[in-house]
């Protein structure tokens, strides 16, 4: 059965945007898309503007039913982590439930903000139970820690079976996340490439995150280091010092795919080592989360500057107040006014497609791509669409099971 949806504006992803286009799909897919033509079957959206379905690169779900984040604003980002470790074991054995309920509300407010595909970092391997959620494509992305030997060990088995696991929901893609350069050992990134590149996966991995971060890389000290002997995990042969997030980036490039996560304190020289490497690496930025650490300015300028891929995740409401990703790209065009609004639909879309492997099915309205798109009320009349949206709510809508005037009128 074809479906026809007549929308006012269609931000494609693919050229320039489109007006009054009528977008056919079958199934699932869409299947061409007309910039002429009058179809009196069609769905009328002529107020709306549509454009592809959202994309949040990067996020712990598992943290979704906090009210607030923890800690305070602007704390030690060690003593963030600890509040981290202190929250999940609060749970006790009751961990992979709570954590299994918490994905499924996460999706749940994520839909609800207009977005079509997570990212999510897995901190246990194959929880099905918690992606039951057919509207949301998820990319289970299975976190490895590994500065302790014997759980490297076994996590790296899990990550082989994460791989290749045949998921029964057909909303799930697999993909990895060695942690950090302070949690995952050389051994244990070199071991996830190797994965990535054989099974065609994504890899996600914090980097440039925090002062902190830099100075145990550089020096070997700092509080990372206290913390790290603290837990009885700090090796001199994994922090010899005299290491920069660059040493990283060479390992992460020859993946399949490989995003840099957070970024926030990228060099000239690492910037220039991306952009060497930007046809397979892309570096996804959390806005509020980075506010919320009062980092310094973040390098986002500089990197599309160099045709680095940049996009966008909510990181989790441990650090962030909800999973809005739209509100993250707002505050991105808040704090870089200088950054075009044509140029930071991408980052949520076309750019977050391709970073997690997924361009043949999400980031652009084409043939054969998925009917699911984010939609914004705009109007018969609006003078300026895109600052419209900008200054909207997207709702998340699944052309391939189509819409009813209720749906419509409800929005």
């Amino acid at each position: 059965m074809i479906r026809r949806y007549r929308v006012g504006w269609l931000y494609t992803m693919c050229g320039a945007p489109i007006p009054d286009a009528t977008i056919m799909v079958e199934d699932d897919r869409i299947v061409s898309i007309e910039e002429t033509g009058i179809w009196h079957d069609a769905v009328d959206l002529s107020q709306w503007a549509v454009m592809p379905a959202l994309i949040n690169a990067h996020t712990h779900l598992e943290f979704s039913n906090l009210i607030d984040p923890l800690g305070t604003q602007g704390m030690n980002f060690t003593q963030w982590i600890m509040e981290v470790i202190r929250y999940r074991q609060g749970f006790g054995e009751s961990l992979a439930v709570e954590k299994a309920q918490a994905i499924r509300s996460g999706l749940k407010q994520c839909a609800e903000h207009g977005v079509g595909v997570v990212a999510e970092i897995a901190t246990f391997p194959l929880m099905e139970v918690a992606y039951e959620r057919p509207d949301v494509h998820v990319v289970s992305m299975l976190e490895m820690l590994g500065l302790d030997r014997g759980r490297a060990q076994e996590r790296l088995d899990q990550a082989r079976e994460h791989a290749v696991y045949p998921w029964s929901h057909e909303n799930v893609t697999p993909g990895l996340s060695p942690h950090a350069p302070y949690s995952a050992s050389k051994g244990m990134i070199d071991q996830c490439v190797a994965l990535s590149q054989q099974h065609q996966l994504p890899i996600a991995m914090h980097l440039a995150e925090s002062l902190e971060e830099l100075e145990l890389l550089e020096r070997g000290t700092g509080p990372f280091r206290v913390m790290l002997d603290n837990m009885g995990l700090f090796q001199e042969t994994d922090f010899p010092g005299g290491k920069r997030p660059a040493d990283y980036i060479e390992q992460l490039a020859s993946a399949y795919r490989a995003m840099v996560v957070h970024g926030n304190y990228l060099t000239k020289p690492e910037i220039a080592l991306l952009k060497q490497h930007k046809e397979t690496m892309s570096v996804c930025y959390c806005p509020r989360t980075h506010a919320y650490f009062r980092h310094d300015r973040h390098p986002i300028e500089s990197l599309l500057a160099d045709g680095i891929r940049v996009v966008l995740g909510t990181d989790s409401r441990a650090s962030s107040p909800d999973l809005d990703l739209w509100a993250e790209l707002q505050h991105v065009s808040e704090t870089f006014p200088n950054i075009p609004a044509e140029q930071l639909l991408p980052m949520v879309t076309r750019d977050a497609a391709f970073a997690l492997g997924l361009e043949g099915s999400f980031g652009t309205i084409d043939a054969g791509q998925k009917a699911m798109v984010s939609a914004f009320a705009i109007g018969s009349d609006c003078p300026d669409v895109l600052t419209a949206m900008l200054g909207g709510q997207p709702r998340l809508w699944n052309l391939g099971v189509g819409l009813t005037q209720l749906d419509l009128a409800t929005a």
